[in-house]
């Protein structure tokens, strides 16, 4: 049985249009500076709770869990953001340290998708800030249809310097 088909999914209105093709020649080497200028771009753009983010973990039988929190700030370490103490996101973090974090921006069809290491940066009473330190970065712009997009990737190497892995 289908509860939601193909063609219906596919007639659906869009209600944001993409603000087009983004110029990918003129990228910062520091995938964290890229961030800040998309992030500053949807505040000025109106986005909607920008700040919100999903955070993705991997529980005790390695299945993935996800939830959305609100970025807290973006400094050299890596992300923030806030949780209670006794949370499953927090036990699994404890337990595999490994997080991924997704950012869309609907009305300027924009994400922005982040693998690393996360750690706690602040360890409340009842309210502790975790970070999670890139490894990996994808950009993702839908500029067009399904099939015209931009995407970049980077990736630390061996030395801990950010490369540039793949431009679409």
């Amino acid at each position: 049985m289908i509860y939601l088909s193909q063609d219906y999914l596919d007639g659906l209105k869009r209600p944001h249009a993409s603000p087009g093709k983004h110029d990918m020649s003129k990228l910062p080497a520091d995938p964290n500076q890229l961030f800040a200028d998309w992030f500053v771009e949807a505040v000025e753009n109106n986005v909607g709770d920008v700040s919100a983010v999903t955070v993705a973990t991997v529980d005790d039988d390695g299945l993935p869990d996800a939830r959305i929190v609100d970025l807290l700030y973006l400094d050299s370490d890596g992300f923030h953001f806030g949780t209670a103490t006794d949370t499953a996101k927090v036990r699994q973090m404890e337990t595999s340290w490994a997080a991924a974090l997704n950012f869309w921006w609907q009305p300027m069809r924009r994400a922005v998708r982040v693998r690393g290491t996360a750690s706690r940066a602040v360890d409340g009473e009842r309210f502790n800030v975790w970070r999670v330190e890139p490894e990996h970065y994808e950009f993702f712009h839908l500029w067009d249809d399904r099939m015209h997009f931009d995407r970049i990737a980077y990736e630390r190497d061996e030395l801990g310097e950010w490369e540039r892995i793949r431009i679409s």
